[in-house]
């Protein structure tokens, strides 16, 4: 057997030779199967076939935000608004956890699953997304369950709890986007995988987890909402805690960076199959 590298093949057509549905409604079926497909793949190859393994994707993230909230419940002597600091922490990290772990795990993402691309019909995108949507997911759970638990033994509902749902779900895009263009990046120059661990780490203190916008100086106000990070977190604790804390939370800002990460991470992976190869 030779030991020159084999290149990835190009993505196939959707359809095949069996009559497969041609148009829009096709292309998104084939997608969905495929993406269906590889998170349970991704569940057996990283947890098993042990429900018990399953469970660790929704126990890391509630077992690390509760270890969380405690320190800070610990050593922080108040929160703005009279907040509770263990409800704040926890509040505050388990969304950091959902988009750490998104981008950090998808620099290798491609280059742990290059056999699945010699399927034609598996593209870098249905890798990623399906890596994305599984931590999604469990991160979504485990704040509906401390939502739930909270205000169980507070006796007092969030304030509006589905702008917590759409805040979560545009810290995901976010995270989402900007994993495309991690593993799009990392394809062609497999040395940066080295530096997106770190890199995750270091927007912890930038990223609004642990502090509201409200109780920083205002010269300090004026350069955090630069950070996309901060605003998923701001809307999250304005659902949740509501006028105790005030937002300063800017979808449109937020938006504009979804929308960027996205299209570069779309045009990242869609250049990134012919760099791949198998040795």
């Amino acid at each position: 057997m030779s030991d020159a590298a084999l290149p990835i093949p190009p993505a196939g057509p959707a359809g095949g030779a069996t009559g497969q549905a041609r148009g829009v409604g096709g292309f998104l079926g084939v997608r969905t199967r495929v993406i269906h497909a590889l998170i349970l793949r991704e569940m057996q190859t990283r947890f098993g076939r042990h429900n018990l393994g399953f469970a660790w994707l929704f126990f890391e993230p509630l077992f690390l935000g509760v270890m969380v909230g405690l320190m800070h419940s610990v050593t922080d002597k108040g929160v703005i608004g009279g907040v509770d600091p263990f409800y704040f922490s926890v509040m505050g990290y388990v969304p950091f956890f959902m988009f750490r772990t998104i981008v950090g795990r998808s620099a290798a993402a491609l280059h742990a699953n290059l056999t699945l691309l010699f399927h034609r019909q598996v593209t870098p995108l249905d890798i990623v997304l399906a890596r994305n949507i599984l931590e999604g997911v469990a991160v979504l759970g485990v704040v509906l369950l401390i939502i739930a638990v909270a205000s169980w033994v507070t006796e007092s509902l969030p304030h509006d709890p589905s702008l917590v749902v759409v805040a979560l779900l545009m810290s995901f895009l976010l995270a989402n986007g900007l994993s495309m263009c991690v593993a799009g990046l990392t394809a062609r120059w497999e040395g940066l995988e080295r530096l997106v661990h770190p890199i995750t780490y270091l927007m912890l203190p930038i990223s609004g987890a642990f502090f509201a916008v409200a109780q920083m100086p205002p010269e300090w106000r004026e350069l955090l909402v630069w950070s996309p990070l901060v605003h998923p977190h701001e809307a999250i604790r304005e659902g949740i805690f509501g006028p105790r804390i005030p937002s300063y939370a800017d979808f449109g800002y937020l938006s504009l960076w979804i929308l960027g990460t996205n299209l570069l991470g779309v045009a990242a992976l869609r250049g990134a199959r012919r760099k791949l190869t198998i040795f």
